[in-house]
């Protein structure tokens, strides 16, 4: 064998090797989005975002979370820990989101009494639960596909998820498709080396001054700078007090040209943080 035949050889052992964090059990929308991200990965899964991302900051390997969902918004949970931990979006994906029913062999509509899923799975079928089960109890779960683990164990429950999902625990489709509109979610992978690419996210607080946030955002409008995302989320430091999040484009940008407009950002916030350039 050749030298770059052994080459090619290593390099597909390492990568099946990689193992790569994400929501738990087997069967969550987060497993589905890394499979597709990482095809060749070993995929960990976790109880919780927390999990994952505390998982990556420990230094084992890279993890794939949620962000947003285009009827519910951004996941709390992973807006908090980008700014908790030290580490760098390195990719993403969107996913299609169907929304199914799922229950038991045996049990039908009128036995169940619990609905359960991720509370981002249930928001998003509102009006179906509110129109077709107004009495059941909504039950909000750790995800996806832990929701349908505990419906295999009830008579009286069915939960929110993935078709898939739920055959893979032993459960039949009640009702399909019942989120109240078209859905996407889009998920992003994090690590603790960032790898580059032509969108770059940020975090930053604004100075408590008049036109604080007018200043900045001239900054990005000055260099022709196209934002894709801006979001304001409470600080938790003190009431009044926020942090944005910004993606932008910079695939037109030379590297010296985007590290001025990084500088130029810096200066005039009063917390900055980099997520990285994907």
């Amino acid at each position: 064998m050749t030298w770059k035949g052994r080459l090619i050889c290593l390099k597909a052992i390492f990568f099946t090797m990689v193992k790569i964090a994400c929501l738990g059990p087997e069967g969550t929308f987060s497993g589905v989005a890394a499979g597709r991200m990482y095809p060749k990965a070993k995929l960990v899964f976790l109880d919780d975002v927390g999990a994952v991302f505390k998982f990556v900051a420990d230094g084992k390997e890279e993890g794939v979370v949620a962000i947003e969902n285009s009827l519910e918004g951004s996941v709390g949970k992973t807006m908090e820990s980008l700014m908790k931990y030290d580490l760098k979006i390195t990719g993403e994906a969107t996913l299609d989101i169907n929304l199914c029913l799922m229950a038991k062999n045996g049990v039908k509509p009128k036995d169940v009494k619990v609905i359960m899923s991720h509370s981002h799975a249930l928001a998003q079928c509102r009006e179906y639960i509110v129109k077709k089960y107004p009495k059941a109890k909504l039950q909000a779960i750790s995800s996806t596909a832990e929701a349908m683990k505990e419906a295999g164990r009830r008579k009286d429950a069915a939960a929110v998820g993935s078709k898939e999902a739920g055959q893979k625990y032993g459960l039949k489709a009640l009702a399909e498709g019942i989120q109240d509109s078209e859905s996407q979610t889009r998920f992003i992978s994090i690590s603790k080396r960032g790898k580059g690419g032509p969108k770059t996210s940020i975090i930053f607080a604004v100075k408590d001054e008049p036109g604080a946030l007018y200043s900045i955002l001239k900054v990005f409008a000055d260099a022709n700078v196209n934002l894709t995302k801006i979001e304001s989320r409470p600080s938790k430091r003190k009431l009044g007090e926020y942090v944005f999040f910004v993606d932008y484009e910079n695939q037109r940008m030379p590297e010296r040209a985007h590290e001025m407009l990084r500088a130029r950002i810096q200066e005039r916030t009063a917390y900055y943080k980099d997520l990285g350039s994907y």
